[in-house]
């Protein structure tokens, strides 16, 4: 990995993100009482703003929870530190870069630091993503019987995203799942891979052939790996239970919200449909952090709920806590924990 280039990459990301946040921003102030919502925002009341801060961070708990379980299956011994460290650059760099591309990556980069087998670290996110989106995937399909049975009115566009976002979720799976059990289709996207290397220009040929080698090598660690977590279906219960808590907690973010602002009347079981569906609709759409689309599903959504004056200040709060305060304390999680990690190993 060139650093150089990495790190402009990275800066590049973080510029596109910023640009499209502050974008965002001026939409959703623009021709409002910037005061009153200033004022709404901070009235709300602080226990109930505690509790949704706490219920976001169990997500990078999660994760960094459910990576150790799947590491320690391949016999790796992972701290509770370097487990959230995981966690946090998954969210970080997910966060930052269109459809979510830079996290795993970057959390591989971490744990090739901390001597794990790429095959082994690949596996173990597979294995957490498939767990994550499958759970997700459930709370969709509840959410959709709701949308019919109670009819909740969407816009056309709505509709059109949420449904190819739920097909999109489900076909995804469908593909992660196969990539990890089907060794067929992994030996075809080796000759792929192998094909690649074989075309690349300015590679000397014995550089192409080692890595062809260590291709093969790890292709095999990683269906070894995947067949011995077919035998560990302990440990496959243990992580789809904390992804079920990771999704439910990460869902539960706006009626905390929605409480703190004083409101009532509304179930906490009819935010979740809501929350669930505003994941649905904003899964298909390559923007980092689905920032923009969120924000735009949300006033949709919850727009019945809050009406005109405290609409804004509700996205605001609900997406202030589950998505930037969550990235700002991924971003501080991950230097601090790396930098002890690289102090460890001195």
């Amino acid at each position: 990995m060139n650093k150089k280039n990495s790190s402009q990459k990275i800066g590049g990301q973080m510029v596109l993100f910023l640009g499209i946040v502050l974008l965002v921003f001026f939409c959703l102030l623009r021709g409002k009482d910037v005061r009153g919502i200033i004022q709404l925002v901070r009235g709300a009341r602080l226990p109930y703003l505690v509790g949704g801060a706490l219920l976001a961070c169990m997500f990078i708990l999660t994760e960094g929870t459910n990576l150790r379980i799947l590491l320690k299956c391949f016999g790796h011994s992972v701290e509770f530190a370097d487990g959230i460290k995981y966690g946090s650059t998954g969210f970080f760099f997910s966060s930052i870069t269109p459809s979510s591309t830079g996290g795993q990556p970057m959390q591989l980069y971490m744990m090739n630091q901390d001597k794990i087998m790429l095959s082994h670290g690949t596996l173990a996110l597979l294995m957490e993503l498939v767990s994550f989106q499958s759970v997700a995937f459930v709370f969709e399909v509840g959410a959709v019987v709701v949308l019919f049975l109670l009819r909740i009115q969407l816009e056309w566009y709505m509709k059109l995203l949420a449904g190819f976002g739920f097909i999109f979720n489900g076909c995804f799976i469908g593909f992660l799942l196969a990539v990890i059990f089907s060794k067929s289709l992994g030996d075809r996207m080796i000759c792929f891979l192998q094909w690649v290397i074989g075309k690349l220009p300015l590679v000397a040929a014995e550089k192409k052939e080692r890595w062809v080698k260590k291709l093969d090598e790890e292709l095999q660690e990683f269906h070894e790996c995947a067949m011995m977590i077919k035998q560990e279906k302990r440990s496959i219960y243990k992580v789809l239970a904390v992804s079920v808590v990771q999704v439910s907690c990460w869902f539960s973010v706006p009626y905390m919200i929605y409480l703190a602002l004083g409101q009532s009347g509304v179930s906490y079981g009819y935010a979740f449909v809501i929350q669930t569906l505003i994941y649905m609709i904003s899964a298909l759409l390559p923007l980092p952090g689905a920032v923009g689309i969120s924000e735009l599903a949300f006033l949709q959504l919850f727009g019945v709920i809050y009406g005109e004056k405290m609409i804004t200040a509700a996205v605001l709060l609900s997406r202030g806590i589950s998505f930037y305060f969550l990235l700002v304390l991924s971003a501080v999680l991950t230097v601090v924990l790396q930098v002890r990690s690289i102090r460890m190993r001195k």
